[in-house]
């Protein structure tokens, strides 16, 4: 049997642009302090600058989940991430804004002597605090009754296709941004809303 297809095109949104002429897809992984400062300078400024430009109807943003495996515990991190895509994905966004304001809570050196179940509590905690159901959260991420590497049901493999997704892009580093399919390789973490501004409205056209 052959393995299954998502039943929708995968991402996350941060925009709802009804006909966008751009798509602007960026590739993070929540435990990633680079991914973090992109992440936030987007949500918190780039969207608000093209919402006053009245740009925000051409321009979809999609969040996409990278797990760095040198960092264990960025895989249960991104799981949360699937987790609350599929208990709300209009919530999901408010989550990864959460996760990342308390990204450090899950750096290698605060979660070294802490057990898988331990960081699913972490996890759903800041569900809880993001608008979720707090025990339909960690029900999502909970281990128990998993059969050897069963993993975790709808979550796995939700994380299964966002990981299949990058690899096929050939993402590595977070974050990665594309544009309309094409890697934006001069964008960095670093961008402030100008630099931002200007690289989506020469690709809009605008300028």
């Amino acid at each position: 049997m052959p393995a299954p297809l998502p039943d929708a095109p995968l991402g996350i949104k941060m925009t709802y642009a009804t006909s966008p002429s751009l798509v602007v897809e960026m590739f993070h992984d929540v435990c990633c302090p680079f991914s973090n400062n992109m992440f936030n300078t987007v949500s918190r400024a780039v969207l608000a600058e093209l919402e006053r430009r009245n740009l925000i109807e051409k321009v979809e943003f999609l969040f996409h989940c990278v797990p760095q495996p040198w960092h264990s515990q960025s895989c249960c991190m991104n799981e949360a991430v699937m987790a609350a895509v599929i208990l709300d994905d209009r919530k999901a966004c408010t989550y990864i804004h959460n996760l990342f304001a308390r990204q450090t809570e899950f750096f290698d050196d605060t979660t070294k002597d802490l057990s898988r179940n331990q960081l699913y509590d972490r996890l759903s905690a800041i569900g809880a605090d993001s608008g979720y159901d707090g025990p339909a959260f960690r029900k999502l991420l909970s281990l128990d009754g998993v059969q050897g590497n069963d993993g975790l049901g709808d979550v796995t493999q939700r994380l299964k296709w966002a990981t299949r997704y990058h690899r096929v892009r050939a993402v590595h580093v977070t974050p990665t941004v594309f544009m309309n399919g094409i890697e934006a390789a001069d964008v960095g973490s670093g961008w402030g809303v100008d630099e931002w501004m200007v690289k989506l409205e020469s690709a809009l056209g605008c300028t």
